[in-house]
């Protein structure tokens, strides 16, 4: 199978709830020698943060950044900022924005209205 079969199965048990059973897929992709790439690995992240499993989104992002030919695009700071925004975690969130500015990412409106969001569930106007 290629990366696009991979991304379509795994996207279709993200939607489906089947976290466990996407893990297993990407963890069985990588050992069969496809190769993961950003749009795997974001959408796999993106299970995560619907899950609630900000952790895991975390874990597998710093994976991804270890990863030599492939690098987090707009696409997963975003996912990455909403889940920690949703979950409370504004710092995280805003460290998530530096890293993503430093990468030399620019911000797009969702980020921003993420960030903001949090700021107001959070109840912290100064930051």
């Amino acid at each position: 199978p290629s990366q696009v079969t991979y991304g379509i199965l795994l996207d279709g048990l993200i939607n489906d709830n089947e976290m466990a059973k996407a893990v297993e897929i990407f963890e069985t992709m990588k050992i069969e020698g496809c190769e993961a790439n950003t749009v795997l690995y974001t959408t796999l992240i993106k299970g995560f943060a619907r899950a609630g499993q900000v952790n895991q989104a975390e874990e597998l992002f710093k994976e991804m950044q270890k990863e030599k030919h492939m690098q987090p695009d707009v696409i997963t700071f975003s996912i990455l900022i909403k889940a920690n925004c949703d979950a409370g975690r504004i710092e995280n969130a805003l460290q998530l924005l530096l890293a993503m500015t430093e990468a030399g990412l620019k911000p797009d409106e969702v980020v921003y209205n993420n960030l903001l969001s949090g700021c107001i569930q959070d109840c912290n106007v100064e930051l």
